[in-house]
């Protein structure tokens, strides 16, 4: 039918009972600058690039008024998660794609409300740059939760699993209504219906929200001692004990301020910002935590500080909710900077200090993605008992955000509570309980401050939904004295256990006992780039990704970067299948000043007729960075710890024999490439200059080498795939240097290999 396709789904007993009509976007109206492309990948071979414009669906078909499920099969490999709205008469649900696999599409789902009949559905700008290919429209099928019957926390206190209990029998059913506290100067301890931001939402809606929020953020960091910071944490403190006496539920944020820093964001997320850096905590090239390491006992000292504060609420017999490490994925805090493998290490430091060594247990721990893109940063799910996620949408829009609560469900299970732990306009109770996006609670951020978040929700709104016996408030609560009920929950689920892993480092291997890193300075970098090698490359049996700390320290602004790929040669000197094998990843993006763990995927390869290929981590012959600039990037760039995700350690940067060369077409790009200190300085070894070609050299249009005696040679080129392209020359060779012309060859990338008596070399060439 061109337009659209019905697919019926039916048994040999019964009749058909459900549906999918998929709708190619190509048929679709475009708008802005979106545009049609083609791939074999795509259904029909036609797909829609969205660029910055929007595409509309016309004539979608109901058979009856109702929340439909939409499938939106696309692709996004334009570097980082992309969120857009889906549009359906006059309701919008904001949508992530998450970066897929190169040439591959997927799928992603969000709910909606259609019409009988024919409906308009419209995927428009937010972020753009998504290619799709169909939209898919299914009856909606709610997931069944399976959530579990107990806290994480195996000695969880009776408060503690009160509180668990009652969030627990209440989740799908009702919806705690919240509030997050800011400023604290005019607040008065002993009643926290008092806090201004509380009383924001009183006087909005004649109702105290029952969830009430605190920051931990001034407990630790430079200026904790000063009576300011801890007459505010003090003040912090009050509102959980209050909110407990009155049979409320406490929550805890921590912005978390390290050992003497004042801020907790990152360069380039704020003015000010903290170079903490938790992954110097670590072995090296590991995530085991180095016990000894001035990071590690910065960490430890701040958990005990944060744990002394819950053990005295614990004594009174006050639970709350925690949320640390929020946002996990994001770039803007400190704990984010790296990848998830060492985030996970981090939550689980922290979760294991608190609970097993300080003897924490009145908490219900609350992991917080940025979106569910980053599930993938999970601690393990024994480490937590609610998921939640971040949304701010704009002033007055209600919407029940399910495309949210659809992908965490579908990227995390059913056995978690589901929280929207920060908003600022509240969800719509109605569109809540249509939508099936049964939120455990939401909580708005501070009014106070000029933040202004509360106000975002229109009176009217906030009367309406408070006044809904589907949303708690405090005057409904039960009161903790009154409530014994056991968890509706049956599934029993694991409880945690002590998984963090130490050692002392004894990576440290250079002369000097000193933990190095490797600088390489470039000069004139542009879009073509210029590449780094190393030729020692261990077998990597069973890894999947490659990660490597990178800091740019480049001075160029905040509008000049660096891009940074990463790509393996397989050694074919037995069989002669030479590779190039590119990571499928998109690569690291680094602003000058900016340093980050980049992840690199090394389970496959595309080669360049399209083919997915497994890459060959056993026989590898070289390892290559790629690096492309932005406004003719001149700077050094400092790499460290490259390491696979199964713990194999590929170079620590710490001896001269692990500095990586410049490759041929490369060396006019970088002056200098030799060892620094951890904070960017040189070292006093002596510096490495670029390393000269050994066997084989270009000179001019010809390649150059040397035979140390006569013999039977073979000179072959080969393409970066692996096949050979051309025989250079075949026969014998007497000793001394040999001169061959490339001048017939077509402009690319090549690997020649000379191999016979006297000679056995090869080399990656450029030729222009």
């Amino acid at each position: 039918m061109g337009f659209k396709k019905v697919f019926l789904a039916c048994t040999l007993s019964a009749a058909c009972s459900a549906f999918a009509a998929q709708y190619e976007a190509e048929d679709a109206t475009l708008s802005g600058d979106a545009a049609l492309g083609t791939s074999t990948a795509a259904s029909g071979g036609k797909y829609i690039k969205m660029n910055g414009g929007n595409i509309t669906f016309s004539k979608v078909s109901a058979d009856k008024a109702g929340k439909y499920t939409i499938v939106i099969h696309y692709m996004n490999n334009y570097g980082g998660s992309k969120i857009n709205n889906v549009e359906v008469g006059g309701a919008s649900s904001a949508v992530t794609f998450d970066v897929t696999e190169k040439g591959k599409f997927v799928d992603v789902e969000t709910v909606m409300n259609l019409a009988a009949g024919e409906n308009t559905i419209a995927i428009t700008n937010s972020w753009g740059w998504i290619d799709v290919d169909y939209i898919e429209i299914k009856d909606y099928e709610a997931k069944a939760f399976n959530l579990c019957n107990a806290p994480v926390t195996k000695n969880a206190t009776p408060s503690a699993v009160k509180l668990y209990n009652f969030l627990v029998n209440n989740f799908g059913k009702k919806t705690i209504s919240g509030v997050m506290t800011g400023n604290m100067d005019a607040y008065t301890k002993g009643d926290m219906t008092k806090h201004e931001d509380v009383q924001a939402v009183f006087q909005k809606s004649g109702k105290y929200p029952a969830l009430v929020g605190s920051d931990l953020m001034n407990a630790t960091g430079a200026n904790k001692n000063e009576s300011w910071f801890q007459e505010y944490t003090e003040k912090a403190i009050d509102i959980a004990k209050s909110t407990w006496e009155k049979g409320g539920i406490p929550a805890f944020t921590w912005h978390w301020r390290p050992g003497d820093e004042v801020e907790f964001y990152v360069k380039g997320a704020h003015d000010t910002y903290t170079e903490f850096d938790f992954t110097e905590a670590f072995v090296t090239g590991t995530t085991n935590w180095d016990t000894v390491s001035t990071a590690y006992k910065t960490l430890v000292s701040d958990i005990d500080l944060v744990s002394k504060i819950f053990l005295d609420l614990q004594k009174e017999g006050v639970a709350a909710i925690f949320r640390p490490l929020h946002e996990s994925g994001g770039n803007w805090f400190w704990w984010s900077t790296h990848t998830g493998k060492q985030f996970a290490a981090l939550y689980q430091l922290l979760y294991e200090r608190m609970v097993f060594v300080n003897g924490v247990n009145n908490l219900i721990w609350d992991f917080n993605p940025k979106d569910a893109a980053t599930m993938s940063w999970t601690p393990g799910e024994t480490y937590y008992d609610v998921l939640s996620v971040d949304i701010y949408n704009n002033a007055n829009d209600h919407q029940s955000n399910s495309a949210a609560f659809i992908d965490l469900t579908n990227k995390a299970g059913t056995n978690k509570l589901i929280s929207l732990s920060e908003n600022g306009p509240i969800p719509d109770v109605d569109k809540m309980y249509e939508d099936g996006a049964t939120w455990s609670w939401w909580m708005p951020w501070y009014d106070s401050w000029s933040a202004g978040y509360v106000s975002q929700t229109a009176a009217d709104v906030w009367t309406k939904n408070l006044a809904d016996e589907r949303i708690i408030t405090l005057d409904e609560m039960p009161g903790w004295d009154n409530y014994n009920e056991a968890a509706a929950a049956t599934n029993a689920c694991p409880t945690s256990t002590q998984n963090a892993k130490f050692g002392a480092d004894t990576a440290k291997a250079n002369p000097e006992n000193v933990d190095l890193v490797m600088g390489v300075t470039y000069k004139a970098i542009n879009d073509s780039g210029a590449n780094i090698q190393y030729t020692k490359v261990p077998k990597l049996t069973g890894a999947k990704s490659i990660a490597v700390t990178i800091e740019n320290k480049g001075s160029g602004g905040e509008n000049s970067g660096i891009w940074i790929g990463l790509a393996f040669v397989r050694d074919g000197s037995k069989d002669k299948a030479w590779t190039w094998e590119q990571s499928p990843s998109d690569g690291c993006w680094l602003n000058d000043g900016a340093k980050s763990t980049c992840e690199f995927s090394i389970e496959t390869y595309t080669d360049d007729a399209g083919t997915e290929h497994p890459m060959d981590l056993d026989n590898l012959f070289s390892v290559t960075f790629i690096l492309a600039g932005a406004n003719g990037f001149e700077g050094t760039v400092l790499f460290d710890n490259m390491v696979t995700d199964n713990g194999i350690i590929i170079n620590g940067f710490n001896k001269k024999t692990e500095l990586f060369t410049a490759a041929d077409q490369s060396k006019g790009h970088i002056a200098s490439i030799e060892l620094y200190n951890k904070d960017g300085t040189p070292t006093a070894l002596k510096p490495s200059a670029i390393a000269k070609s050994s066997g084989i050299r270009m000179n001019g249009s010809n390649i150059v080498f040397t035979a140390s005696k006569a013999g039977f040679a073979s000179i072959d080129v080969f393409n970066m795939n692996g096949k050979r392209v051309a025989t250079l020359y075949r026969g014998t060779l007497s000793a001394g240097e040999h001169s061959f012309s490339l001048q017939n060859m077509a402009k690319g990338q090549y690997i020649i290999r000379a191999k016979g008596t006297g000679i056995a070399a090869t080399k990656p060439i450029l030729i222009k």
